[in-house]
């Protein structure tokens, strides 16, 4: 009964988590990934595999934790866990880097920067760039541009890698006031049909003990956050992790972040034929001359008789 009542994912069942997290913790908090990886081992063995068993075992600990209703100050330690297991990674198998293409390693992003802001940790922010490719332009995606910027952090992006769920997120952050209210809440909204490609997508559904860690947006949190939202229009909507934003509020986490730096520079902003507009404003073709034109977002850009063309945002309304 107790459970019950402070147990934040409502889709939790008490015996599975704690036996789940007693197992997360026993192996993958309290033991010490540098000494287990420093054994000798046969030339079959993934090594690189088991140590990035650290750091995603690790996060969803974090996550299930929290979706057990456990105090967000007991969280702290395990929230820089998460990251000093990224980080010992990162630089024992340097080449590694999230594919934002994938749709697992892109909410890998999203959720490490959400713990970042969420629990005032703007140290991490530049290690999580640094772990997140950007080598092409399936990796140089708009709204994380966005979201690195607003933290201070530097990042490529021109159009958005993943449309579905993210563009009422990217509407978001290009908006204000009742506009960006409503998309954050018909972000939350569509959310968990949205990330049907994920790896736990349903977990809930499996096997009793699957694994199964909760489901929570904490990109719509962080941008409620950083963007100062009156979340009243969607506070109480599944998947907003409401506790977690009160908690960085009242932590006063938005003093690491000026208002300065709200929003990328219109010039840093592109789109192709076809893809959705990202955000209102005037916009330009350089390899087609018809002047500027004025596109509102959610409309599709424009083709010339099928011909690609590349817009540039000039001027945002």
């Amino acid at each position: 009964m107790q459970f019950d009542r402070v147990k934040r994912e409502p889709l939790l069942q008490e015996r599975f988590y704690l036996d789940d997290v007693s197992y997360l913790k026993e192996k993958y908090f309290e033991r010490s990934a540098e000494e287990y990886l420093a054994r000798s081992w046969p030339d079959y063995v993934n090594v690189e595999g088991i140590s990035w068993g650290w750091c995603y075992q690790s996060l969803e600990l974090l996550i299930e934790l929290y979706s057990g209703g456990e105090p967000l100050e007991s969280l702290q330690a395990y929230a820089e866990h998460v990251f000093s297991q990224f980080q010992r990674h990162k630089q024992s198998f340097p080449d590694f880097s999230l594919k934002l293409w994938e749709p697992d390693a892109y909410q890998y992003v999203l959720w490490l920067l959400s713990f970042a802001v969420l629990f005032g940790k703007a140290g991490r922010i530049a290690q999580i760039a640094a772990w997140t490719s950007d080598s092409s332009d399936e990796s140089q995606d708009l709204l994380l541009r966005q979201l690195f910027v607003r933290v201070g952090v530097d990042f490529p992006g021109g159009t958005l890698v993943h449309k579905r769920p993210y563009s009422e997120l990217l509407r978001a952050v290009s908006s204000g006031g009742d506009e960006q209210q409503q998309a954050l809440r018909a972000y939350l909204k569509q959310w968990y049909r949205g990330m049907r490609n994920c790896y736990w997508h349903d977990r809930h559904k499996g096997r009793s003990d699957s694994g199964f860690f909760g489901y929570w947006a904490f990109e719509a949190g962080m941008v409620t956050v950083l963007w100062g939202v009156d979340d009243t229009p969607y506070r109480d909507l599944p998947y907003y992790p409401k506790d977690l934003v009160d908690d960085a509020r009242e932590r006063q986490v938005i003093q690491s972040f000026p208002e300065g730096l709200l929003s990328v520079t219109s010039s840093d902003v592109f789109a192709k034929s076809g893809e959705v507009c990202p955000r209102t404003g005037v916009w330009v073709c350089d390899d087609w001359v018809v002047g500027p034109q004025t596109f509102m977002q959610g409309i599709e850009m424009p083709a010339d008789e099928g011909r690609i063309l590349t817009w540039r945002l000039v001027k945002g309304l």
